[in-house]
């Protein structure tokens, strides 16, 4: 299945990442230009869904990056009470 909890599209190959956004971006299009519903791996969305939609680009998006190594991940240390 297609729909993952956050963070669970970290480590798929970048193909299938970029594969799975393009087909995100374009449900994002019919839905919110067209008002029309969409479909990916049998699920279908609509206008109610579009901010699962935007999520889930978020999280692909993420996912690339880090993939590709273009993220910059930051860790701050704070040390005292």
């Amino acid at each position: 299945m297609i729909f993952m909890a956050r963070g669970s599209f970290v480590g798929l190959p970048t193909a299938t990442l970029t594969s799975l956004r393009t087909k995100y971006l374009e449900c994002l299009e019919a839905i919110a230009v067209a008002g029309a519903s969409y479909s990916i791996g049998g699920r279908s969305f609509s206008r109610a869904n579009l901010g699962e939609v935007r999520d889930t680009i978020e999280e692909l998006t993420f996912a690339i990056k880090l993939a590709d190594g273009s993220r910059v991940l930051t860790t701050y240390a704070k040390f005292g009470p």
